[in-house]
């Protein structure tokens, strides 16, 4: 007990938060992903397969490229390809959406799985660039927090930014919002249900295919199988802690990332802690979302419900 009282008054909080922040960055891009499916009125348990897909692809065409940019946008297009396959099997057939997404996440798992193995390589992608100089890293109290950051983190906040912009201040997200909430009034305002339900679903995917390139071009430069580690479902839970909104959604995310980065404080002071069960809270937590708080958040009245 003394150990973890003296553990906790050493530790230094900024770098705490911005590790935090770093690992959040997947798990936000799933959310926001999430937010502008279901807003639309599709549940998408299928960003954690788009992530994986991704973090795949990127690294791939990365390496053949020489370029992580070409693999970024090679990751990107991937996901949203595999959006496209959820979009027109729940929107256009009108299969079960959660179904539709849960045999979409085994097979990217299993593709990528056979593909590592089919196709070994040693070789490893090129990281993303930084977007500011070493110095201004090692500024007092904000360098590691606010300059230390992968160049997908940044983006990840701008996401967060104009996501709550494009919903709930453009006509674009108007449209969304209606056709999530009540579809048969906006089909009778001249809005096309389905094309908008399309369009957000494919746009869900390219933010997913960046929460997956983070995995290869911003953490590590190479890739395992399942290295998303449900970082996809981490995020539809915190899309619904945040209640479908996306600076809560940030927030949400935190909450789940911050016991890791915790975890990582308490080794280096030795706090005789398993590692393994702080790292295992972010999981917990996603199970006591969703089975409690769920029954207390409010989702577009009309998501998972296939139209007409």
């Amino acid at each position: 007990m003394e150990q973890l009282l003296e553990a906790l008054r050493n530790i230094n909080y900024i770098f705490l938060l911005a590790v935090a922040l770093r690992a959040a960055t997947p798990i936000v891009f799933a959310a926001l992903g999430g937010i502008f499916s279901e807003r639309a009125g599709v549940v998408n348990i299928a960003l954690e397969g788009m992530m994986l897909t991704s973090a795949y692809v990127s690294f791939r065409v990365a390496v053949m490229a020489g370029s992580p940019w070409v693999g970024l946008v090679g990751g990107i297009i991937a996901a949203v390809l595999v959006a496209a396959l959820h979009a027109v099997v729940s929107i256009r057939y009108r299969t079960n959406q959660v179904v539709s997404g849960t045999v979409i996440n085994i097979f990217a798992a299993g593709v990528t799985g056979y593909l590592y193995r089919a196709f070994p390589t040693t070789a490893s992608a090129d990281y993303l660039p930084d977007l500011f100089p070493a110095s201004m890293k090692n500024l007092p109290v904000v360098g590691s927090l606010i300059f230390d950051q992968g160049i997908l983190t940044y983006a990840m906040l701008i996401g967060v930014f104009l996501t709550g912009l494009v919903l709930f201040r453009t006509r674009w997200g108007l449209r969304t919002r209606a056709v999530g909430e009540l579809p048969r009034a906006a089909d009778t305002a001249g809005i096309n249900v389905n094309r908008t339900r399309f369009i957000n679903v494919l746009i869900s995917g390219a933010l997913a295919g960046l929460g997956g390139a983070f995995f290869t071009l911003q953490t590590v430069s190479t890739f395992s199988p399942n290295m998303t580690s449900g970082q996809g479902y981490i995020g539809l839970a915190a899309m619904i802690f945040g209640n479908w909104n996306p600076v809560p959604a940030l927030f949400a995310s935190l909450l789940f990332t911050i016991p890791q980065a915790l975890a990582g404080q308490f080794q280096l002071f030795n706090v005789p802690l398993p590692y393994q069960l702080l790292s295992t809270l972010p999981y917990l937590l996603t199970i006591i979302t969703l089975a409690g708080f769920m029954r207390r958040s409010t989702p577009p009245a009309a998501d998972g419900i296939p139209y007409p």
